[in-house]
Parts: structure tokens; C-alpha cells; sequence
């Protein structure tokens, strides 16, 4: 027994051992404390929150709510009627407010839905750039880390984008955008900005709060002196203004009596409870009780700083600036604006135990 006990001690420390190194392998030690107690207390602070929260009351059903009027709006299109006047007459039923152009969403998605015989074909198409997507990423990591790791953060990302594989995901901006998020920061850490370029706008376009996400790549562009990039940027934003400026001329045109506009607005400062709602939005965490995310979080904002690569800042600072925003933005049932950032934050997980193992035993 003993010696079986020795064994798995030692089959253990080997696979910890075996990790690949991250920033935190060489800091000093007091900043090791340092990190450790503020991961600590961020978890005491995110189960507080978990712990006294109550789901909002006016939070919609997503499977009866805005999954079934998104799918009869793309019936109604399948059907011959233009996104506008089926969009309306949905919103209007279903009693959504539709003063405001931003409780529309832009035409893209349901165009592309109603452009396939079924939504089946449509599914099996997302369901495909989402694997797609999975595999750009582990390779990322494989490329900056090492073959374990890599294949923890493909299952972390699959279980991520598993609502690809589900009917609803295709009707529902925020994930597909998420994909293209995903890929496209995968593929600008694989040395292929252009194919990076045209995913984020592409993802713009589909989903105006990729917008974030956006501004991270012009970020990165002006950083690092990408001169065409950037005169690709300036071309795809005014493409964008002028489509959204169409998109919202025909909202206007669709008002009529019955119509209404929510109270409150989006600027609703949230804090910290609602970025917990947002980061739980996740596949694998989405079944679980908050508390459990209170706990994967910090882990994975750890394992996303001690991931000791260049090509990894983009996904850090995306994370964070989605964060940063949905401190202020967001009213309490739009949780599920999450899905655009959870797949990269998901990918931290596969380097916590790494980025652990160099702050308690490797320090200068």
C-alpha cells in the first residue's frame, strides 16, 4: 500500500514537473505570495458574490424566448418576407422593445441562416468552424507550449463552444461571433494576421459587440507597425458604419404604433457579479452552480498571465477589456453576452496548474 502511495506521489509530482514553464517560474518570492494571495482572495470574493446571487426575474427563456422568435424569423425569411418586417412583426409579438435600433439585431446572421435549405445545414456548418476553430487553437498552444497542454485546452474549448453542436447556436449572434473571436485571435497567434483580419471583422459584422475585440486587434496592428492592417481597418470600420447606419434606417422604418423602448439602459454597472454571470456563460460551467465559477475563473486569468508567450497577450488583453466593459455594461439577463469571450478565457485553464506550480516551488 505504501509503496503504491509512493508511486502515485511520484507519478504525480513527474506529470507537475513535466508542465511547461510560464512567467511566473523565475519572480521573486515575495511577488509569488503576492499573486497567490490576491488568486486566493479573488475566489473568496467571487463565491461571496455566487453565493448571494439571485438570477434576475425578467431574465428571458432563451429556448422559448429568443430562440424560438429568432427561428420563426428565419421561417418568415425562408418564407420570402425581408429580415425587417419579420423581425418586427416577432419583436412586436413577443412583446421586446423596439424604439431602440440596438434591440435589433444587425441582419447578418438570419440572412446566412435563411440562405441554407434548414437550419440543420446551417448547425452542421457551425458545428464544422467550431471544431475548426478548437483544433486553431490547440495548435496555438501546442506551438507556444507543449502536447499535454495543448490537448487540455482543446477539451476546455470544445466543452466551450458545445452549444455549436446544439439547434440554438446558430440563431444566436454571440456564439457564432465567439467562434470567429476564437479563430481569428488563434490564427493571428499563428503567424496568419490576414486570415485574424477578416474573422474579427467578420464577427463585427455578425455581432456589434465583437467591437471590443476589434479594438484590440487595431490595438496590436499600430503596436507592432502593421501599416496595412491598419489601412485594412480603417476600410472595414466605414464599410461597418455605413452598414449599421442602413441597418439603422431600416429600423426606423419599421416603427409603428405598439411600439415601445425599455426604461433602463445598457450602462447599468453590473460590477463584478454581473462579469461573474458573463463568465459562467460558458459550456462547461453553464450547467454548474455559480460558485463553481467563482473558483474556475481566477484560475483561468492566472493560467492566461503565466502563459509564457507573445502570441498570447492578444487573448489576455481581450479577456480583460471584455471584462473591463461588462463592469459597466450590460443589464443582468444579457449574461450571455459572455459566450464572445468565455472560449479565450477557457484556454487559461489549460496553464493554471503550471502557473501554480511555478509560484509555490520556483521562485527566485
Amino acid at each position: 500500500m505504501q509503496t503504491r502511495t509512493i508511486a502515485q506521489s511520484s507519478l504525480t509530482g513527474a506529470l507537475i514537473a513535466g508542465l511547461p514553464p510560464t512567467r511566473f517560474r523565475d519572480i521573486d518570492r515575495r511577488l509569488a505570495a503576492a499573486i497567490l494571495i490576491v488568486t486566493a482572495l479573488a475566489m473568496l470574493v467571487l463565491l461571496a458574490i455566487a453565493l448571494r446571487f439571485t438570477p434576475p426575474a425578467e431574465a428571458p427563456d432563451t429556448d422559448n424566448g429568443d430562440r424560438a422568435m429568432y427561428e420563426r424569423v428565419v421561417e418568415r425569411m425562408h418564407a420570402g418576407e425581408n429580415y425587417y418586417t419579420a423581425a418586427h412583426t416577432e419583436l412586436h409579438d413577443g412583446r421586446y422593445g423596439t424604439q431602440s435600433v440596438f434591440n435589433w439585431r444587425l441582419p447578418t446572421l438570419s440572412w446566412i441562416d435563411s440562405r441554407f435549405p434548414s437550419l440543420l445545414w446551417a448547425s452542421i456548418v457551425l458545428g464544422l468552424g467550431a471544431i475548426g476553430a478548437v483544433f486553431a487553437g490547440a495548435k496555438l498552444v501546442r506551438d507556444t507550449a507543449d502536447k499535454p497542454t495543448a490537448y487540455i485546452a482543446a477539451f476546455a474549448l470544445a466543452m466551450c463552444l458545445a452549444a455549436c453542436a446544439t439547434g440554438a447556436g446558430v440563431l444566436f449572434t454571440e456564439i457564432v461571433a465567439s467562434v470567429m473571436i476564437l479563430a481569428s485571435a488563434s490564427a493571428y497567434g499563428l503567424k496568419r494576421p490576414a486570415i485574424g483580419f477578416v474573422l474579427a471583422l467578420a464577427a463585427l459584422f455578425v455581432r456589434e459587440l465583437a467591437a471590443p475585440y476589434v479594438l484590440v486587434c487595431i490595438y496590436f496592428a499600430w503596436r507592432d507597425g502593421r501599416r496595412s492592417e491598419l489601412a485594412g481597418w480603417a476600410a472595414g470600420l466605414v464599410a461597418f458604419f455605413a452598414y449599421f447606419a442602413w441597418h439603422y434606417m431600416m429600423v426606423e422604418g419599421q416603427h409603428a404604433a405598439g411600439d415601445f423602448s425599455y426604461v433602463d439602459g445598457w450602462i447599468q454597472f453590473g460590477g463584478m457579479s454581473f462579469v461573474l454571470s458573463t463568465a459562467a456563460f460558458n459550456g462547461m460551467l453553464l450547467a454548474a452552480p455559480l460558485w463553481v465559477s467563482a473558483i474556475v475563473v481566477p484560475l483561468c486569468l492566472l493560467g492566461l498571465i503565466g502563459w509564457r508567450a507573445p502570441e498570447a497577450a492578444r487573448i489576455g488583453v481581450t479577456v480583460a477589456v471584455y471584462m473591463a466593459t461588462f463592469l459597466i455594461v450590460g443589464k443582468a439577463f444579457n449574461d450571455y453576452w459572455g459566450a464572445l469571450y468565455t472560449p479565450l478565457m477557457s484556454m487559461g485553464l489549460a496553464f493554471a496548474p503550471a502557473a501554480i506550480r511555478d509560484l509555490v516551488t520556483h521562485r527566485a
